[in-house]
């Protein structure tokens, strides 16, 4: 009998230690398994909000360029010939500064932002051709032109500060 309590006794111990040792290894695994999960949940919501920032300065970008290019433009209509000249050489370089900041809008925003800053940067093209009509020559309906053409570039910058809004709360 004695010889079956150490059989029992050996046996319990080798069953006991591959339970502890089995065990071990089961709860490290899912001790990896979980970090891992956190550590692709905090990466992709470091990433979103990564984009999120990016596009962010980006919507902000364009809104100060196109209320730069309506501000730089308000007061056209009572300027002489001359000045108008000026302000087209002004008004271009703002120009530039728009489409620079419309290419990035097409690099980050979606499709909506994309296509109301291409719309407003279009406007501000024609806003330059009805500038420098107006500075060739200072009549009345050249200046009529100019500024129901300024009116419809600032009724255009509305829909991109709601399209940005909304993809930012969409990101």
């Amino acid at each position: 009998m004695s010889d079956n309590s150490l059989l029992v006794a050996c046996l319990t111990g080798v069953t006991a230690i591959a339970a502890s040792s089995l065990a071990s290894w089961l709860t490290s695994r899912g001790n990896a398994r979980a970090a891992r999960v956190q550590v692709d949940a905090t990466t992709d919501a470091q990433r979103r909000e990564g984009l999120r920032q990016t596009r962010r300065a980006a919507y902000l970008d364009l809104i100060e360029r196109a209320h730069a290019v309506a501000d730089g433009l308000r007061g056209v209509d009572a300027l002489s010939s001359a000045e108008c000249e000026a302000a087209l050489a002004a008004h271009r370089e703002r120009h530039q500064q728009l489409r620079r900041a419309v290419t990035l809008i097409g690099l980050e925003g979606p499709s909506s932002v994309e296509v109301a800053a291409s719309n407003l940067l279009i406007m501000s093209g024609t806003l330059s051709t009805a500038l420098a009509a107006t500075a060739e020559n200072v009549s009345r309906d050249n200046r009529r032109e100019f500024q129901e053409t300024l009116r419809a570039y600032i009724r255009l910058i509305r829909p991109i500060v709601d399209a940005a809004a909304a993809a930012l709360n969409e990101a």
